[in-house]
């Protein structure tokens, strides 16, 4: 059964909102404040989240927020356009940052609901997807990293990496693609996050699988997915080696 999170500023949208979906029998519950929002989609990974927006960079805000605070439930961001002028650019800058479906408000009913069952699907779908890595395997929809050894947690940021390094095995991914694959090009820190990310990454696959790494440096390049996992070197100070 579908479950949905709403959460909108405007209570009288919000009252049509929830009169379109308990008119399928789609089950409803309500939460305006942002933060109590993010909360309820991290706590129930299968519902999925609706979101009213004042303009494309408030929905934009939004989705980076959730994607930041590690939720992966499916976002709809709803975009009021009453009040700016927009079009399918705005709403794109919602799907960039993270929406997995941006549409204007007010929306026909008929394809509000078509399109959840429509994100549902996909959600159902990506639920099977696993990538299998030496000693573990890595279930990209949830984040989590099973392992011989030990069964860890990644992040949406980790997850997202480890997804786009395996993505090409044996090839240099520099950090360039690296920042496009988790910033789409909006918003972007420096680019030495990227080795803080591979660093968590190192510790967390390690832990997993009882030390072994699947990220090799390859300097002044990027860094290559080795299929085939080894066992990193360190030094008599117990540092790791370089590479």
């Amino acid at each position: 059964m579908m479950r949905v999170l709403v959460s909108s500023p405007n209570p009288s949208i919000t009252i049509q909102i929830e009169a379109i979906l308990e008119g399928v029998d789609i089950a409803c519950d309500i939460e305006p404040a942002p933060q109590e929002f993010a909360s309820l989609l991290f706590r129930d990974p299968d519902a999925l989240g609706i979101f009213l927006a004042l303009g494309p960079e408030s929905a934009a805000k939004i989705c980076r927020e959730l994607r930041m605070a590690d939720v992966r439930n499916p976002l709809f961001a709803l975009i009021d356009e009453r009040s700016v002028i927009t079009g399918g650019a705005g709403r794109a800058i919602a799907l960039n940052a993270g929406a997995d479906d941006a549409q204007p408000w007010p929306i026909n009913p008929v394809e509000l609901v078509s399109r959840l069952f429509a994100l549902q699907r996909r959600q159902r779908d990506g639920n099977h997807a696993i990538i299998q890595l030496p000693g573990c395997i890595l279930k990209p929809a949830t984040g989590e990293l099973i392992g011989d050894v030990a069964h860890v947690h990644l992040t949406h940021q980790e997850t997202v990496l480890l997804t786009a390094l395996a993505a090409r095995p044996g090839s240099v991914v520099s950090k360039a693609m690296c920042m496009l694959a988790l910033y789409n090009g909006r918003d972007e820190p420096q680019s030495k996050i990227i080795d803080v990310f591979v660093c968590k990454l190192r510790k967390k696959i390690s832990a997993a699988t009882g030390g072994l790494d699947v990220i090799q440096t390859v300097w002044g390049q990027g860094f290559r997915f080795v299929a085939e996992g080894y066992e990193p070197s360190f030094s008599s100070f117990g540092q790791r080696v370089p590479g």
